[in-house]
């Protein structure tokens, strides 16, 4: 049997996946990085994109909305690799893995947009009231 490490990806909402992992391949802002069992601490942005992790001699895929990478390395116990991500899916099929991706991905913009103009309601609402208001200042 051949050392495997500990995959996690996790969203504010879910985890993704928790699974054992033989080898990982992801794109780093320096490109592409190979992690395997025993890999050296590390913790770093990701790009969006895809992360490709072989178990047991399958190829599977990671779609992922942008995030960090943190691999850990404990002094008993499997190599830990865990991702944060505001959205992931994960298959076997590649296709269906990126589409499902951007649906994620266009409904996390429009929720950044609906937010935005919250906000926006909120901040101008505040000024109004600060405007109408009558303070003046004290000396004390």
């Amino acid at each position: 049997m051949t050392e495997s490490m500990q995959l996690e990806v996790l969203t504010p909402d879910v985890r993704v996946l928790n699974t054992t992992a033989d080898a990982m391949r992801v794109l780093l802002p320096d490109g592409w990085w190979g992690i395997l069992p025993g890999h050296t601490p590390m913790i770093s942005y990701i790009h969006a994109g895809m992360v490709y992790y072989q178990r047991d001699e399958k190829i599977r895929y990671i779609a992922i909305y942008q995030g960090t990478i943190e691999v850990q390395k404990p002094s008993h116990g499997p190599t830990k690799v865990r991702i944060l991500t505001a959205a992931a899916e994960e298959g076997d099929d590649l296709e269906a893995v990126q589409s499902a991706l951007a649906h994620q991905a266009s409904k996390l913009a429009e929720l950044a947009k609906e937010a935005d103009l919250e906000f926006d309601r909120i901040r101008i609402s505040l000024e109004k009231s600060l405007q109408g208001s009558n303070i003046t200042e004290m000396n004390y």
